[in-house]
């Protein structure tokens, strides 16, 4: 019940505050017919709330997080959460992959994600 109304006080404070259009993908492989067939390869993307800016000083390490990284907040996707090495895409254009990804909140349901991403 909680986790409901932050949920949906979550997603409607990115609705409001959100910039731009942030879809997360993830590369999917569907297996060819037969044997002979080869797999077919696609990105399937989903359009979330989100928002953008510059990583966090404290987060960024120097090798596995960098300055020029940036931290994306997002609310909770319909399909599967997303994981280091899926794709976030700004505004239809530049794509990203997923460095980190923490649940917010840290414990519980989440009810989003604050993900790093580096562009490339």
């Amino acid at each position: 019940m909680f986790y409901g109304r932050m949920q949906q006080q979550h997603e409607r404070l990115l609705a409001q505050y959100g910039q731009g259009t942030v879809e997360v993908g993830r590369v999917e492989t569907v297996p060819g017919e037969d044997e002979f067939t080869p797999p077919t390869t696609t990105t399937v993307y989903e359009t979330v709330n989100g928002v953008v800016q510059g990583v966090s000083p404290e987060f960024a390490d120097g090798s596995a997080i960098l300055v020029s990284d940036l931290q994306v907040q997002i609310g909770k996707p319909a399909g599967a959460a997303p994981v280091p090495g899926d794709l976030v895409r700004l505004d239809g254009s530049d794509v990203h992959s997923i460095m980190a990804v923490e649940p917010i909140p840290a414990a519980g349901d989440p009810v989003g994600y604050d993900l790093r991403i580096r562009r490339g």
